[in-house]
């Protein structure tokens, strides 16, 4: 059989990293081939080389390189894909290309990037999965915290990520609607509620069930709480690797406090959401289910409805937190007293993260620095 191009899209908030980093570790099979620019994932390297403007790129932006270090950057970055998908197609391969920007690319950015694989005579298949727009918000609201934000801001940076019906016709003007596969986000739906493994059964892949990860996904709204006062207090340390690692640390500590899911009132979504409500029939029929978009129905009880809720710690989250950071318990004052206290005692986790999470965190960073070494060699 011919070789092919499977363009994995995301969409943004849908497991994309969970997928991505079962194919890089575990995808060890010659007809299958997963590239990433020497990373878990292609999203970086891939707006670097296709956006209209990269100006915006973080490694001008953030560290400082010169235009011609980005220039001679694209170029080596460019050589390595197209040797990538030179190997496709002299050996009748799949490879898969994972890049989540592809969701929010612009008609000619999309197209700079298919031309450049057509040049390769790969025919390209596009899989999206697509999420509730109230599920999106709530997942990224979460991540927007997660990653250091801090203040109470529920609407996205960029509304293009949920405007679905644009978002569909601009991947279906460029790839044709028969190459586009839209796939509804609806974990309860997927063995044993992992995205990583429908993927896999989906497209066929000869991936060991012991090789699925399954990166740290949403918090409960306990450990929301918990991290949204962290945030409040203590400025996220950015930028080095001992940070990137103590932050990703945290989150996994976290999410091991269960509870019920963050769930934001329908006064905050509504003025969001009803604008798009006209386009459910259509997303409905290309995702062929229907689509569910229930944020009205929801219990005004069980809601987020502003900051101060934010801060509103249960018991059984406080009594939690004192025993895995082994600090005192937390005597409750005004607001900002216990958010303070709260604070220090995730402080305390972040900074004394459990010897086994540092070793597998280094050893993935060890497999990702060889592979890397392998590749350039």
């Amino acid at each position: 059989m011919a070789g092919d191009v499977i363009l994995h899209v995301g969409m943004p908030r849908t497991g994309a990293s969970s997928i991505q980093e079962s194919l890089y570790y575990g995808l060890d099979n010659p007809e299958t081939l997963y590239f990433s620019f020497d990373e878990t994932k292609a999203t970086a390297t891939v707006n670097a080389l296709f956006a209209t403007d990269p100006s915006d790129d973080p490694r001008l932006r953030m560290l400082g390189w010169s235009p011609e270090r980005f220039t001679e950057f694209q170029r080596t970055a460019e050589q390595k894909l197209w040797n990538a998908l030179s190997v496709a197609t002299s050996t009748h391969s799949t490879l898969y290309l994972s890049a989540e920007n592809c969701w929010v690319m612009q008609a000619a950015e999309l197209q700079s990037l298919k031309k450049f694989i057509d040049a390769a005579r790969l025919p390209i298949r596009v899989i999206a999965y697509v999420r509730p727009r109230h599920d999106w918000l709530e997942s990224r609201f979460q991540e927007y915290i997660a990653r250091g934000g801090r203040s109470f801001r529920v609407v996205p940076a960029r509304m293009d990520v949920i405007n679905y019906a644009e978002r569909i016709h601009t991947l279906e003007q460029v790839f044709g609607q028969g190459m586009v596969e839209l796939v509804p986000y609806a974990p309860h739906l997927f063995p044993g509620q992992c995205v990583v493994r429908h993927f896999r059964a989906r497209q066929q892949l000869d991936l060991p069930m012991e090789s699925i990860r399954r990166t740290p996904g949403s918090l409960s709204l306990p450990a929301f709480r918990l991290l949204y006062a962290y945030r409040q207090q203590v400025p996220q340390r950015r930028g080095s690797r001992s940070a990137v690692m103590q932050n990703e640390l945290l989150l996994k500590q976290l999410s091991a406090l269960p509870g019920a899911p963050l769930r934001l009132h329908p006064d905050l979504v509504a003025p969001i959401l009803e604008p798009l409500q006209d386009q459910l029939p259509l997303v409905s029929d290309r995702v062929g289910l229907q689509f569910p978009e229930t944020w009205g129905e929801r219990s005004e009880a069980d809601c987020v409805r502003s900051e101060q809720d934010l801060l509103n710690f249960c018991e059984e989250s406080l009594d939690w937190l004192c025993q895995v950071s082994r600090m005192p318990q937390i005597r409750r004052g005004s607001a900002e007293q216990t958010a303070q206290q709260v604070a220090e005692r995730v402080e305390r986790l972040r900074s004394a993260i459990p010897l086994s999470m540092t070793i597998q965190w280094n050893l993935d960073a060890t497999k990702r620095f060889l592979r890397r070494v392998a590749q350039n060699l």
